[in-house]
């Protein structure tokens, strides 16, 4: 499936959790339960949001008490991000405004979430990151550093 054949999905914090917006167009097509696929879509959404707040809130715990963060915990912030591309896409939707969703539910900054996507498109495994190693080496120049992991371990 090529990206060009995926539907746009988005979704709304409501006091339940989350409501999913899709088009018109999509609704009326001839899907068989469609109301089923959208409370799958919902409900990944809001386990991945759930799920990676829970990281989060382990990572700012770890800096307001000044400790170590370490990048595997922010690696699989970003895994997370990757499993809920990939959950959607199997229901053939993609995320309309990514990174704007999830820096509004997350409650974090884009700038930060590119990052973390950066550093989880380039190590494919969590295991590749020392577990010593703190996500202030990859703040800066994510990229670059993310490859010059990949080279010493070579």
């Amino acid at each position: 499936m090529t990206s060009d054949d995926l539907t746009f999905v988005s979704f709304e914090p409501s006091n339940s959790g989350f409501v999913a917006f899709i088009s018109i167009g999509w609704l009326l097509s001839d899907k068989e339960d469609a109301e089923t696929i959208m409370r799958r879509a919902t409900a990944i959404y809001q386990e991945c949001i759930v799920g990676t707040r829970l990281i989060l809130a382990e990572v700012q715990t770890a800096r307001s008490h000044r400790q170590l963060v370490p990048a595997r915990k922010i690696w699989r912030v970003g895994d997370a991000l990757f499993l809920l591309v990939s959950d959607l896409e199997k229901l053939s939707f993609k995320l309309d405004g990514f990174y704007e969703h999830l820096s509004r539910d997350l409650n974090v900054k884009r700038k930060w979430l590119e990052k973390v996507i950066i550093l989880r498109r380039y190590i494919l495994q969590e295991a590749t990151i020392p577990e010593a190693l703190g996500w202030g080496y990859f703040e800066k120049g994510t990229r670059r550093k993310a490859q010059e992991l990949l080279r010493t371990l070579k």
